[in-house]
């Protein structure tokens, strides 16, 4: 068995590929044997492995600061496999929440919402420019109406008339079925 001695860390660091490969394969059997106590899948396992080691050798330069580097080696596998482990299930909880929303009823509610959207927004766009303008910084940014009146330099009761207005316009153009989007304002 190979202990890495400060002058194996020495040589790695100057890009000695000899002394990194004799490193590696001294540990990497070990470093798998490793990742498959936590993660039981060979390749996934290799591939942690080779990723840790391609890592340390992309940072060779640093690796003289490292207090013990087999200690380095089994932690960064260990946290190696628990990243892929955390993002694998975030993965996998994202892949669940695609499909219900595929399902049929989802994929119904995802195409009318953003067809709902695209109607508000082309609306929106077709709003005179002063009355689109104070719409979109309260609604959108949503920002008060004396800040709007400030960044606008106009008065608040300006504002409010622009938006009334801009309001009456949308509800029109959208009809009644969308009234709704607008009960919070």
């Amino acid at each position: 068995m190979l202990n890495i001695s400060e002058e194996h860390i020495q040589q790695i660091a100057k890009g000695n590929e000899q002394v990194f490969k004799t490193v590696f394969d001294t540990f990497y059997p070990r470093l798998v044997g490793v990742a498959m106590k936590y993660y039981k899948d060979l390749m996934v396992a290799e591939d942690i492995v080779s990723d840790v080691f391609r890592k340390v050798w992309e940072k060779r330069e640093l690796i003289s600061e490292i207090g013990s580097f087999e200690s380095f080696l089994y932690t960064s596998v260990r946290n190696a496999v628990f990243n892929h482990i955390r993002n694998t299930r975030r993965r996998n909880e994202h892949h669940h929440l695609i499909q219900r929303d595929l399902s049929e009823e989802g994929f119904e509610e995802t195409v009318i919402e953003e067809n709902v959207h695209h109607r508000l927004y082309k609306a929106i766009e077709e709003l005179p420019e002063k009355g689109r303008k104070v719409f979109e910084m309260s609604v959108i940014q949503g920002l008060k109406e004396n800040e709007i009146a400030t960044d606008l330099g106009i008065s608040v009761n300006t504002v409010k008339t622009h938006k009334r207005r801009a309001l009456k316009d949308l509800r029109e153009k959208l009809g009644k079925a969308y009234v709704f989007l607008f009960f919070y304002l």
